[in-house]
């Protein structure tokens, strides 16, 4: 210990210290010296979850799919000169900030942290834009895959009594299993939510429905109405059902599934059955980042079925012309695809 604490009484903030600061593990002599620094210097809570997050993300990293990107490097190193406040975060942690950086610029995937106000909790969020998928690992080793255009916020440090997430969106969780603290899902603003101790489901719950999706693929899951902040209903759902929640209505419905026409998404598949057209629309919309502009309203009573890994999207567009005689149009946008801004319009008419 001799050696801590030569650093802990030096001016300068040593990492190693605050690295055992933030995964909990310092000594009382070090929690007090960070707690000090962090009262008498103004810049000091932005440089700890600067630090907090490079190292999060450097556990997390290997789940995050990446594509080599020479503009994103030099746009996340331009950035981190600026954030720089002194030269305290060695070169191994600068050069993973940029590896990271990298990452998620080039997945169109932001992450970032933040500290709640009057409350020590330091809260991760990640966001996939639109037509991009990922997936990664929360504290507790529950895997987490994110579809398009959601967001899932965790704490850093989970309460001790529980584990709670908060999804918009989209996403599949292969729970870690802890019977000690159930792992909760908030969505739609804290009206509805999950509850698990270790199991595998999807849950599905945009910020432009009134409807919340659960299809639980094994072990078992509750799903909580809530309202006002208090529990009013539960169902537990068993392997294999999907659960529908209206939100306006409160009304639920349960029907036995194949799970695989909800989770294909995760391995970048779509499949359809028998699906509604405008319902097929919608999945197409999230999993390509495309508006569709349906000209025959006729088109909407239509039914699809269908299944297609790794298909660009006029591949689909063709199998649906020959199946059901639509015909389509894409009208290509100059916006910038990382910016979440659909790029593409796809205009459909009934074959004459």
């Amino acid at each position: 210990m001799e050696k801590e604490n030569r650093h802990i009484i030096s001016d300068e903030p040593d990492e190693a210290v605050l690295l055992r600061y933030i995964s909990e593990t310092a000594s009382e002599e070090e929690k007090i010296w960070v707690d000090g620094w962090l009262r008498n210097d103004e810049a000091g809570e932005n440089i700890l979850l600067q630090l907090a997050t490079i190292d999060h993300a450097l556990r997390t990293k290997k789940r995050i799919a990446s594509r080599n990107s020479l503009e994103a490097f030099c746009k996340v190193e331009r950035r981190i000169k600026r954030l720089q406040r002194k030269n305290w975060i060695n070169r191994t942690y600068l050069a993973a900030a940029c590896f990271l950086g990298v990452l998620i610029l080039s997945t169109a995937m932001s992450y970032w942290m933040k500290k709640e106000i009057g409350d020590e909790a330091q809260i991760v969020t990640v966001q996939t834009n639109a037509g991009m998928r990922t997936h990664f690992n929360l504290p507790d080793g529950t895997v987490a895959y994110l579809n398009s255009g959601s967001v899932l916020s965790y704490p850093l440090h989970y309460d001790k009594e529980e584990r709670r997430v908060t999804l918009t969106g989209e996403a599949y969780f292969k729970v870690a299993h802890n019977p000690e603290q159930p792992f909760i899902v908030s969505v739609a603003n804290d009206r509805m939510r999950v509850k698990v101790l270790g199991t595998e489901f999807n849950l599905q719950s945009y910020e432009d429905e009134t409807i919340v999706q659960t299809t639980l693929v094994s072990g078992a899951v509750h799903i909580e109405a809530v309202k006002n902040g208090d529990i009013v209903s539960t169902i537990k759902l068993k392997p294999s059902e999907r659960a529908v929640y209206d939100i306006s209505s409160g009304s639920v419905s349960i029907a036995t599934v194949n799970t695989d026409y909800d989770t294909a998404w995760k391995e970048g598949r779509l499949m359809f059955k028998d699906m509604p057209i405008p319902q097929v629309l919608k999945k197409l919309s999230y999993f390509y980042n495309v508006r569709f502009d349906v000209k025959d309203a006729v088109i909407n009573t239509y039914r699809f079925t269908g299944t297609f890994e790794n298909k660009q999207l006029s591949q689909i567009l063709d199998y649906l012309k020959i199946s059901s005689q639509i015909d389509y149009t894409i009208k290509r946008m100059t916006s910038d695809d990382s910016s979440g801004i659909q790029n593409e319009t796809v205009t459909l008419k009934k074959m004459r």
